[in-house]
């Protein structure tokens, strides 16, 4: 007997319904090397299983909807939230510290106070310098953990394998969601996973965790925020998959929801949704603070706002 051509079978994920969640304002896809159209053409608008789809349309912010009446201020003639909307249409590092962690010496140990609030910034290199400041400003000693920081070499290895390959220069390389070589941590200190552990108990890439001990092999900690909010868990590794989170890329922000966040921009965002991201990661604009940085030519009250209109141009018809 035949089965139908257009039977469960021949149909997308077997006929079963899946649930795509997204927003095209946002960041899209990170293809390495990729120019906009690449880009673009990476995002799930451009995928042949688009005719299979059907739109449904969210109506309500759920992150300012729990802020406090009095905290939906205008902004230039809009609400936050419309203002928020309408982005997608078109020593700094004391400064923003002091500003966002204000009362940090009295506050730094306690959960409540960590997890609402973080800056974001685009580069790495701009998030690890904040993140060393704060760092410096906890009391207690650090603890360094290093990688394995050398190569299995195989018979046929290449007598100059050593001096390609030296110890020194693979400590110094990073790689996207890979912990660096040294990573240095202290009790009391914030840290987000870079990768999922054990999602059934809340250890999830993104997930940001209270660091209460500093084992040999292992690091114990609090979950702060989320389904599994104060829960305690270990992690045992050789090299810990997490990185201080005092201070996060845009893009790793996404999907954060906070009560205070402090923008810092020492350059200008460099692809789409960056903005977007960033400023939506807050309830309210009484918890939003922009530190930018421009050449002397620019006014330092505006910045730059990097948007692929092709990217969500058509989303709103279909």
């Amino acid at each position: 007997m035949g089965v139908p051509l257009n039977g469960p079978r021949y149909k997308p994920f077997g006929g079963k319904t899946i649930l795509f969640g997204g927003d095209f304002r946002q960041t899209l896809p990170v293809i390495t090397e990729a120019g906009r159209e690449q880009t673009v053409d990476g995002y799930l608008r451009r995928s042949s299983l688009w005719s299979s789809f059907a739109l449904m349309h969210l109506s309500a912010n759920m992150r300012i909807a729990g802020s406090l009446p009095n905290e939906r201020q205008q902004l230039h003639g809009y609400t936050f939230s419309e203002w928020v909307l309408a982005l997608h249409e078109g020593n700094h590092i004391e400064a923003i510290a002091e500003n966002i962690y204000e009362s940090f010496d009295t506050n730094y140990r306690h959960p409540a106070y960590l997890k609402n609030r973080a800056i974001v910034a685009p580069r790495n290199a701009t998030v690890s310098q904040i993140n060393d400041y704060m760092m410096q400003r906890v009391p207690g000693d650090s603890k360094t953990y290093y990688s394995s920081d050398s190569l299995l070499q195989s018979t046929d290895t290449s007598s100059t394998f050593d001096e390609c390959y030296p110890t020194e220069f693979l400590n110094t390389l990073t790689f996207n969601g890979v912990p660096n070589h040294e990573v240095t941590l202290k009790k009391n200190t914030p840290v987000m996973l870079l990768r999922n552990l054990n999602p059934a108990l809340g250890l999830c890439n993104g997930t940001r965790i209270m660091i209460t001990v500093l084992g040999d092999n292992f690091i114990k900690g609090n979950i702060m925020g989320g389904s599994y909010d104060t829960d305690e868990v270990i992690i045992p590794r050789r090299q810990f998959p997490v990185r201080t989170c005092y201070a996060m890329t845009i893009n790793k922000s996404q999907g954060q929801t906070l009560g205070k966040v402090g923008i810092y921009l020492p350059e200008l965002v460099f692809s789409h949704g960056q903005l977007y991201v960033g400023v939506s990661r807050v309830r309210s604009a009484t918890g939003l603070r922009m530190l930018i940085e421009n050449p002397a030519e620019i006014p330092n009250n505006y910045t730059r706002n990097i948007v692929f209109a092709e990217a969500f141009s058509d989303i709103l018809t279909g």
